[in-house]
């Protein structure tokens, strides 16, 4: 039974005056933190209202006001949009070295940085939460997080990580005695032996998830889990299993995030030729406000309106599906126009505040070098011109082997291309037969078609430019010269990698968490990995990232050993990282 919560609030608040922690913390947030987790929208409203109240109480009070409020929206399914309040809360309680919400507040910090795409920085602190939990055995919180970590390496295609962190998350949550947590678990290995092809065991844990969601009478669960096996049975050719778990799905179903069930009966209904029941669930997706919803509408509708013959209804959802993505491509040159600006106006003030502290130091220190350079000066040019030399050489050597790899990359646009444009040379000598023989409906048709071939050459085309415009936006960021033209000592902060994996990540589409799937990086090897695609030398690596050029050149050799279960140079990896494999 669900207890509506103004009554849960009356019957809850007698109980936590007379709690043995009420000498701790204000009774209305211990109030709150009870809440947060089964209700979470009260939780938000007695926060809000305790929020002046909450200023003029000690610092620790306000620290754990602000790790209410954080959990609380994040138990309401409220995306995070910034890291200012979670920074300020870890800064605390790792002073403090508190124990008891450390761990909470590292797992706050990683689901923050999910949702602010920043992966490894989630991973991170996941993995920190993990081990500050260690010693106060908070079974529901580690299950939790191994649960977002499993979550994480889902999305990256790190296929069985991600089932052995899930089942370490089903672990602790049955000794939490979580049902709910245990609900989640069972369809999360459920979810990995999918992506592994292992349809049997996929089935398995789906059904075992759905029989204890229904023991626990938890409707909203046990949707989720039949739409999720709707959808596997679907992909199965397994349709009649398929509409019976479609149909628990749809069962009392509210208007919020419709998107992900109208997919999963549109691809059900496309499948077994219900095309007046796909057209439906597609043209809900085109009425969608999300322009990725409204392009995979239109584009479904274009696949059944061309199955049909209806070549000219074909074409203008294609048209429309054109329309949006250029209408998402064009939010996204707006958002890094925003971005430009206000990392060049940061990068003034960082100018000028660098400007006066050279001023006062300058004469002190160029003495220094002055004489330092006067007496290695000869000795250090014949060792570094036969070194540069040397090195011209394989850079030499090196781009030319990165550019035949580009190059056949592009040619394999262009070939699909010239496949199209021969086929509308073949369809253009029909239509001159056609013309012929005076068929009206036939010219009518093959017009069609070869204005969907056309339109196909433009996609193409499209993707290429907007690849290619993304690269020349990054190069003309302020971050990345800051970065290609970084000398020993230059200040770089946290901001400034984020921003740099936030650009690269824009131009060459989620490289990051495409590498992680690769190997679970550190940070600093992931630094490396970010230098490199920028096209910054190994010695200028070693003095951004305060490491010897030996350790750069280890960490080249091991990332090339991890990946690729073999041995190879640093060059090796360089090669691979700058080519366009990964991308």
């Amino acid at each position: 039974m669900k207890w509506p919560e103004p009554l849960l609030i009356i019957i809850l608040l007698p109980l936590y005056f007379l709690s043995c922690d009420s000498k701790s913390y204000p009774h209305v947030l211990q109030l709150a933190d009870s809440l947060a987790n089964t209700c979470p929208d009260s939780a938000i409203a007695l926060l809000e209202q305790f929020k002046d109240s909450a200023s003029q109480e000690s610092k620790e009070t306000q620290m754990y006001y602000q790790l209410l409020t954080i959990k609380a929206r994040d138990k309401a399914y409220i995306t995070h949009t910034s890291d200012s309040l979670i920074l300020e809360v870890l800064h605390y309680y790792e002073k403090k070295k508190d124990k008891k919400h450390l761990p909470e507040a590292y797992y706050y910090a990683g689901r923050i940085y999910r949702d602010l795409g920043d992966a490894p920085q989630a991973l991170d602190y996941f993995f920190k939460a993990i081990d500050a939990s260690s010693a106060c055995m908070n079974y529901r919180l580690t299950s939790r997080i191994y649960s977002q970590i499993g979550t994480l390496y889902l999305y990256q295609e790190v296929y069985d990580k991600a089932h052995d962190v899930f089942v370490k998350a089903y672990q602790y949550a049955i000794l939490a005695k979580d049902s709910i947590s245990i609900t989640y678990s069972l369809r999360d290995i459920g979810r990995t032996f999918s992506t592994l092809g292992k349809a049997d065991s996929a089935i398995y844990y789906y059904k075992k998830a759905d029989k204890l969601a229904d023991k626990i009478k938890n409707i909203n669960l046990k949707r989720i889990v039949n739409s999720e096996l709707s959808e596997y049975y679907t992909k199965l050719g397994m349709y009649q299993k398929a509409y019976q778990s479609m149909q628990i799905a749809f069962e009392q179903i509210n208007t919020i995030n419709l998107a992900p069930r109208y997919c999963t009966a549109a691809r059900y209904y496309y499948h077994t030729n219900q095309l007046d029941s796909a057209t439906y669930y597609y043209t809900q997706l085109s009425l969608m406000n999300r322009y990725s919803y409204k392009a995979e509408g239109y584009q479904g509708l274009g696949y059944i309106a061309r199955l049909k013959g209806e070549y000219k209804k074909a074409l203008e959802y294609l048209d429309k599906d054109l329309a949006y993505t250029d209408s998402a491509r064009n939010i996204i040159q707006t958002e890094t126009v925003r971005k430009i600006n206000s990392l060049y106006n940061y990068q003034l003030k960082e100018k000028e505040n660098n400007r006066l502290k050279d001023t006062a130091n300058n004469q002190k220190i160029w003495n220094i070098i002055f004489i330092s350079f006067l007496i290695s000066l000869i000795l250090i040019f014949a060792v570094y011109w036969q070194y540069h030399k040397r090195k011209k050489q394989e850079e030499l050597a090196q781009q030319r082997r990165i550019k035949r790899m580009q190059e056949e990359q592009y040619n394999q646009s262009l070939a699909c291309i010239e496949e199209n444009r021969r086929q509308i040379k073949k369809l253009e000598q029909s239509l001159q037969s056609a013309e012929s023989i005076k068929s009206s409906l036939n010219q009518d048709l093959l017009n069609l078609q070869k204005k969907l071939i056309e339109k196909s050459n433009e996609q193409i085309i499209a993707k290429q430019e907007f690849r290619e415009q993304g690269i020349s936006i990054l190069k003309k960021l302020p971050i990345y010269h800051k970065f290609l033209k970084a000398e020993q000592g230059i200040k770089i902060k946290k901001e400034d990698w984020q921003e740099l994996t936030h650009s690269i990540n824009e131009a060459y589409t989620d490289f990051t968490l495409r590498l992680l799937d690769l190997y679970p990086m550190k940070t600093i090897e992931m630094q490396v990995c970010l230098l490199i695609k920028i096209g910054v030398p190994p010695t200028q690596i070693a003095y951004i990232t305060s490491h010897t050029k030996q350790a750069i050149t280890s960490i080249r050799k091991r990332l090339y050993k991890k990946v690729f279960n073999m041995d190879g140079s640093p060059e090796d990896w360089d090669i691979f990282i700058s080519s366009g494999s990964v991308k």
